[in-house]
């Protein structure tokens, strides 16, 4: 199984629109953030991830960053750098690096 190796390097993945629908839209919703971290870190680091944990309450401004905490099998952690793309909560992870 190979390990997380965070890198400080430009991932340069676009996630998908994950604003929550309904009354708090100006909101990330962080289960959907979680669930398209998790695919899009496993894929391009070729890494198993256990977990990822997003803070809920983020606002989406355009230009926002925030963090989300990566956890791979083997326990080893790593912070995704998250920028707010758009309106429609469209992301883009800037950067996977060591907590």
């Amino acid at each position: 199984m190979k390990a997380l190796r965070p890198r400080s390097w430009l991932l340069a993945l676009t996630l998908p629109a994950v604003a929550l629908a309904g009354c708090a839209a100006d909101q990330v919703d962080p289960a959907k953030t979680e669930i398209a971290v998790r695919f899009d870190v496993a894929e391009k680091t070729r890494t198993p991830i256990r977990s990822v944990s997003c803070p809920s309450g983020v606002e989406v401004i355009v230009g926002a960053r925030f963090t989300c905490t990566v956890t791979a099998q083997d326990g080893t952690e790593a912070l995704a750098e998250i920028e707010i793309l758009s309106d429609d909560a469209d992301l883009k992870i800037l950067r996977l690096a060591n907590p």
